[in-house]
């Protein structure tokens, strides 16, 4: 009896570090390692306007949920005030499996306008929910499709190359609710980033019509991301690349 113990011990020790050492548990704690914090400048027809963070926060439970706590935050300086001002603040919740988003909350400050918008990823439903100082909240409900995004899960979600396993069709959340994407790989394009150059995906998704150039290592990297808005092009390019500490 004490044998079989042992070799049920033994066995069981083999396969959790198996289990451990699998390539895709591997792979997700080196692409999306806690603390990593992503700095860029953004441009507007040339010409630096604002910059944006991306950080991984940690480790959550949320509704019972494994989740990663993502934080952005996008403004334009200062001393372009006179022009155009905004801020914006986003608290993610990714679904550690899926990397799709469980929980949003963003703060919007728009030339002097302020408002909250608060959205609910559920299997069957997605809430979202505007909030403005001295009005109603308004509150919209749309039927729920999977795989989900939106334009900061979007990010984190391409990050797993999907495109590679011939995955490359998603929903993105529209204003009219989601809408079916297929995501296209345009090729590499050796660009400028950091102090030198690197070729890079280019993936391109013409529902949010946001390209992002992804780094070809294993860390697959945002090296870029522009968005066509009816003003013209806003362009973020990163600048650098931090990794703070576990919590």
């Amino acid at each position: 009896m004490k044998q079989a113990r042992m070799r049920w011990g033994v066995t069981l020790l083999v396969l959790l570090v198996l289990l451990g050492s699998s390539p895709g548990a591997h792979s997700q704690e080196k692409q999306l390692p806690v603390g990593e914090t992503l700095e860029y400048q953004v441009y507007a027809k040339g010409l630096p306007v604002g910059e944006q963070t991306l950080r991984i926060v940690g480790e959550r439970v949320y509704q019972n949920r494994p989740v990663l706590e993502v934080r952005m935050s996008l403004k334009s300086y200062a001393a372009l005030a006179f022009l155009f001002s905004y801020e914006e603040y986003n608290l993610l919740y990714l679904d550690w499996a899926t990397r799709t988003p469980v929980y949003l909350h963003r703060t919007i400050k728009e030339q002097g306008d302020h408002w909250e918008e608060e959205y609910h990823f559920g299997a069957e439903t997605v809430e979202k929910r505007v909030i403005k100082a001295g009005r109603e909240p308004r509150v919209r409900q749309y039927e729920a499709k999977h795989p989900l995004l939106e334009s900061l899960s979007l990010v984190y979600y391409l990050r797993q190359r999907p495109w590679r396993q011939g995955e490359n069709q998603f929903y993105y959340l529209t204003n009219r609710g989601p809408q079916a994407v297929t995501c296209k790989l345009q090729g590499t394009e050796r660009i400028r980033v950091l102090s030198g150059h690197q070729r890079a995906e280019v993936i391109y998704d013409p529902v949010s019509r946001v390209t992002i150039w992804f780094s070809q290592d294993e860390a697959v990297y945002p090296l870029r991301i522009k968005i066509a808005a009816n003003v013209g092009d806003l362009t973020a390019r990163l600048v650098k690349i931090g990794h703070g500490p576990r919590e």
